[in-house]
């Protein structure tokens, strides 16, 4: 016999026995009715108060779904917003940097975005990206500069692209000045340390210390004058003529993004013989 047999045959029975019951003896006929009742009522209360928790928990838990679903959507519309932001800082640190530097008031600068740069190797040079309208220019020798100071200058050209030697590379050499004194000497770069240039050719007599900035003196026939070419880090004896001199450069070769390349035209070849020292 199955179960749901069972139990409405044992309802009918109770039935039966409370009919009963009642007809021959009224008052214990209620006393079992009320004792029969009583816990029959408490747990359908019990069972309505489950029903009702188990419907309040599911609408809390759909709230809560709801509220995490807009907290996530606000999070990317705020990382989005932060993303542009420095997007933005980025840029207008790069305007601002380079409203702050100076050059010469007949300088025509062109801003190019620099795509590579080896500043370790046996060479060190940058590639520089030209915008469509300047491919066609003319850039062998242009100074190239970023809104801290001096980068290098072109050695060759083409297909939308520059090459630039970097003031830091062995090769290269710029017509120097201590900016204090005004003391000229020769800077160029080291071979034991790529991060580090060499100002050669001052006299011991000379006063020069460290902490003294290093600009170009535009007596090379490449690079205009004022340009910041780095800071004097350590100055020595070297032998009986000269100081070995230090310099840490301006630029920092590690965070470029951005450089400008002068328009400045460098003195004729022709009429220097060779004399910027920088061989092509």
């Amino acid at each position: 016999m199955s179960e749901r047999r069972v139990a409405i045959l044992f309802g009918g029975v109770v039935v039966f026995l409370l009919a009963l019951l009642t007809a021959q003896e009224p008052q214990r006929a209620g006393d079992l009715a009320l004792w029969v009742e009583g816990p029959v009522k408490q747990f359908v209360a019990t069972v309505a108060e489950t029903v009702d928790r188990v419907r309040q928990g599911r609408v809390a838990r759909a709230e809560m779904e709801r509220e995490n679903v807009e907290l996530r959507e606000r999070v990317r519309e705020l990382e989005a917003a932060y993303a542009a932001s420095v997007g933005v800082r980025l840029e207008s640190d790069l305007v601002s940097k380079q409203l702050r530097y100076e050059p010469p008031a007949d300088a025509d600068l062109l801003l190019a975005d620099v795509v590579y740069v080896d500043h370790y190797s046996f060479r060190r040079t940058a590639i520089l990206r030209l915008p469509a309208g300047a491919r066609r220019d003319d850039w062998a020798r242009k100074p190239v500069t970023t809104a801290e100071g001096l980068l290098g200058r072109v050695v060759s050209a083409g297909g939308g692209y520059a090459r630039v030697l970097l003031v830091t590379d062995r090769d290269s050499s710029v017509g120097a000045m201590v900016e204090r004194t005004r003391r000229q000497g020769i800077v160029r770069g080291t071979r034991e340390d790529p991060g580090v240039l060499s100002l050669m050719f001052l006299p011991l007599q000379v006063d020069v210390r460290p902490g003294d900035l290093v600009v170009t003196a535009g007596i090379d026939g490449v690079f205009p004058r004022g340009i910041p070419v780095g800071t004097i880090t350590s100055v020595e004896s070297d032998g009986d003529l000269f100081h070995a001199i230090r310099v840490v450069p301006s630029v920092d070769l590690g965070s470029l993004t951005h450089a400008y390349i002068w328009r400045h035209d460098p003195v004729p070849e022709v009429y220097m013989d060779g004399g910027d020292g920088v061989s092509q």
